[in-house]
């Protein structure tokens, strides 16, 4: 007989599963159950609230992705990490999916999750511009980079692509990408030349 430990990482998988087979509204319970090779009842006893779940299914795939790949934030920079998510993303599109869609949660005061949700996206970025820092102190970025517009610029620029991606055909995320960091690091020169 499995924990509830087990059965709720059981549940959680199932629900990464059920996310990658089905678009992010159609997906509940029932779906979720089903991936889990659990009844419905089983999962609503361990997971009684469907936003506990998603915090859950979150905190593993998305938290997993991004600590997965944070060593290439510290060896070769925060550009090269958020291209590298990126391509994760390519492989995972059911991860960008989701997450982009929870940023609407994240906006909003009245969603049960609200707080989780930003203190994540809060953190992420914290550890965006502290990563930038390293960056300009080794070198990786131009000493013009201010460490937490650069975040906010390169923050933006990941989450535009992948937005655009999800709703144009034909775009190429990696090599725009490579443009925009390319001319946002001609910016920053020319602000350094300045000082």
């Amino acid at each position: 007989m499995s924990s509830d430990a087990d059965l709720r990482a059981r549940i959680v998988t199932g629900a990464i599963e059920a996310y990658r087979a089905h678009d992010y509204h159609s997906v509940g319970v029932e779906q979720v159950a089903e991936q889990a090779e659990l009844t419905v009842a089983e999962v609503q006893r361990l997971y009684p609230l469907w936003d506990l779940l998603v915090v859950a299914v979150m905190d593993r795939w998305n938290n997993g992705n991004r600590r997965a790949l944070w060593h290439i934030a510290e060896n070769e920079g925060v550009a090269a990490y958020l291209r590298a998510r990126l391509e994760a993303g390519l492989q995972d599109p059911a991860l960008v999916r989701l997450r982009l869609a929870l940023l609407s949660a994240a906006s909003s005061p009245d969603h049960a999750a609200a707080g989780w949700f930003r203190s994540q996206y809060t953190t992420s970025f914290q550890d965006l511009t502290l990563a930038l820092v390293r960056d300009v102190v080794a070198g990786r970025e131009p000493r013009g980079a201010s460490p937490r517009h650069a975040a906010e610029q390169l923050l933006a620029l990941y989450e535009g692509l992948q937005l655009q991606g999800m709703v144009r055909d034909g775009v190429d995320l990696l090599s725009g990408y490579d443009r925009a960091v390319g001319r946002m690091r001609s910016g920053w020169t020319a602000a350094a030349n300045e000082i």
